[in-house]
């Protein structure tokens, strides 16, 4: 089971280069896109899913060619975008039972059976009697996850699903991800390195439309050893420190003799 993604390239009309030659295989598991806003994650996640299209390039999962045969695709495909839409006054039971229609499961009885197991694995089947507008953004974003779920998809991808969550929410999302790799490929995209640490086995760093590193997290770390680094200083120094070096980040920290706190990179 590979997803091979190969010299993939997308311009806007408003001249952005959002896709830049990417190429990635992607093994059974759970393979991380790590890149800050609009590194491109977004736009390979939605051409992947076949969401838009892209100016060259191709993507072949499990010999299903996406781009000439789309239908094919989407009936192995989970996708969870970083923003969806629910109906905010129906249940989640309703909107399961809707979406599993939809899906091609027709019979009641074998309907209420799927939407109960997703349910009970996603940890809902408790407020299942509940508005969607009653749900925190955790709840929502599991709910998310339960409607991928529907019809055994074989290829799920899942863009920024831990933004703006809180720490047991996260957490909670971690382990049912983890759980559904073992016999699936999993693309999750994310601008948190914990996620990738927690998560993946394999990960790609992205920027500005490009793959800049590929590999195990461990390997890009030691890859990456010693070249970052992070110095204190007073805030009067901020201005020369940011001429001499490319800053990656800086926080401000009021203490009696510290003022600044600059973390910095090696040019």
């Amino acid at each position: 089971m590979e997803l091979v993604v190969n010299n993939l390239s997308k311009t806007y009309p408003n001249g952005v280069r959002a896709l830049k030659n990417v190429s990635l295989r992607i093994g059974r598991g759970i393979f991380g896109l790590l890149g800050q806003n609009r590194a491109g994650k977004s736009t390979l996640m939605r051409t992947i899913a076949t969401v838009q299209e892209a100016d060259q390039g191709s993507i072949h999962f499990n010999g299903i060619d996406a781009f000439r045969q789309p239908q094919s695709l989407w009936k192995i495909l989970g996708y969870l975008p970083q923003e969806f839409g629910v109906y905010p006054n129906i249940t989640a039971e309703k909107l399961l039972h809707y979406m599993a229609d939809l899906k091609g499961i027709a019979k009641k009885s074998e309907r209420q059976e799927v939407v109960t197991s997703l349910l009970e694995k996603v940890g809902l089947f408790d407020v299942r009697k509940k508005k969607l507008s009653c749900y925190s953004n955790g709840m929502k974003q599991r709910f998310g996850l339960a409607q991928v779920l529907i019809g055994h998809p074989k290829l799920i991808i899942v863009d920024e699903p831990t933004a703006g969550l809180a720490p047991v929410e996260r957490n909670r999302f971690y382990d049912l991800l983890a759980a559904l790799s073992e016999h699936k490929v999993v693309v999750l995209s994310t601008h948190l390195i914990e996620d990738v640490s927690m998560l993946c086995s394999d990960v790609a760093v992205m920027d500005r439309g490009e793959i800049l590193l590929t590999g195990k997290p461990s390997e890009i770390e030691n890859a990456l050893r010693n070249r970052p680094w992070e110095v204190r200083i007073n805030k009067e120094k901020v201005d020369r420190y940011q001429a001499a070096h490319q800053a990656i980040a800086s926080r401000f920290k009021l203490s009696r003799r510290l003022t600044g706190f600059k973390i910095t990179q090696k040019k």
